[in-house]
């Protein structure tokens, strides 16, 4: 098998069942360990992985701080966000996310229809004060500053009192069999809670946050019902979301 064969499927492997091993691939492929860990070398040292003792996982993403980028207009999530605004109902109560992606959604919510908007984040709920036709809940508890959202006991006691038909979720992390992670264990606490009490769980994601991993778990990738993303996502990675259920909604260029 050639070099370039063996690195996509080890890279498919991967993405299935989230963490290979070299003494199994080696069996898989058909070549030496020697051969396996050379090419896990190569490929971690191409960003495609994360190579460690006995084998690879996927690549841990690591977030620039939403304080230091809330500002920043990236067309990509806003095109994603977009494309989720025809998920939203009228008299629906939907909770919004903190996140770049979210904010964009929260800019750009329609008009001409009442609805119910719950945030945890600040800097959302400040977007739609003078949004006439939505009731608006900003969700009380300790400002996590880099996510810039409240969290904590407090936020998801408030939670626990409210359903949502839909909450609309920022991507950290998500991988088909690990599921959606952050970097953060009480936001994810958060983020969990919210996901309970949401009737549909829609994720927001460009294609740089899929096939990733994060260091707390959220919830397994079955439990969300739709993913928004790019046209640069990777169709086997898409089709393995699929196959956990999940409705892939891809935005426009």
């Amino acid at each position: 098998m050639l070099q370039q064969e063996r690195h996509s499927k080890t890279l498919e492997l991967l993405s299935q069942f989230g963490r290979v091993y070299a003494n199994e691939l080696s069996l898989q492929l058909g070549v030496s360990e020697d051969t396996v860990r050379r090419d896990l070398k190569l490929l971690d040292e191409q960003k495609k992985l994360r190579r460690v003792h006995g084998g690879a996982l996927p690549l841990q993403h690591q977030n620039q701080e939403y304080r230091e980028r809330h500002e920043e207009v990236d067309p990509l999530k806003l095109r994603v966000a977009l494309a989720a605004i025809p998920l939203i109902k009228e008299g629906q109560t939907i909770l919004i996310d903190s996140g770049t992606t979210c904010l964009q959604l929260a800019m750009n919510l329609p008009t001409d229809f009442n609805f119910t908007v719950v945030t945890p984040s600040p800097l959302v709920a400040t977007k739609l004060i003078h949004h006439n036709n939505i009731e608006l809940i900003l969700l009380g508890g300790k400002i996590f500053k880099p996510a810039v959202m409240a969290l904590g006991a407090t936020t998801n006691a408030m939670l626990r009192k409210i359903y949502f038909d839909t909450c609309f979720l920022g991507v950290c992390a998500l991988h088909p069999s690990k599921g959606l992670s952050i970097n953060h264990i009480d936001e994810a606490e958060t983020l969990s809670t919210i996901i309970e009490q949401s009737e549909q769980v829609v994720t927001l994601a460009s294609n740089v946050k899929l096939g990733k991993m994060s260091k707390h778990k959220v919830c397994d990738a079955h439990k969300i019902d739709c993913l928004v993303t790019d046209v640069a996502s990777d169709p086997k990675l898409l089709s393995l979301f699929e196959a956990q259920g999940i409705n892939i909604k891809i935005c426009k260029d």
